[in-house]
């Protein structure tokens, strides 16, 4: 895996959540309220104009900086998950 940040995926493509950066207290809980949390599974279904990450059965829009402060490791083309 590769860890890099959410900005960096392509639409269509899974990652691993390693780390949320440069969030306020109050964003933070928004974001562990909707599922987005260290270890869990999203899937990268939009870029622009905003990014749209799906979690389980949620889809979750972020702006630019609050995708770019989520850490992820992207999953290899040939490994399944």
């Amino acid at each position: 895996m590769t860890e890099q940040s959410v900005t960096e995926l392509k639409a269509g493509e899974k990652a691993s959540v390693i780390a949320i950066h440069g969030q306020s207290a109050a964003s933070m809980r928004k974001l562990i309220v909707f599922g987005l949390l260290p270890g869990r599974e999203i899937e990268v279904l939009q870029t622009f104009p905003a990014y749209v990450l799906k979690i389980d059965n949620t889809q979750l829009a972020l702006d630019y900086e609050a995708a770019f402060g989520i850490t992820v490791a992207r999953y290899q083309s040939n490994q399944k998950k």
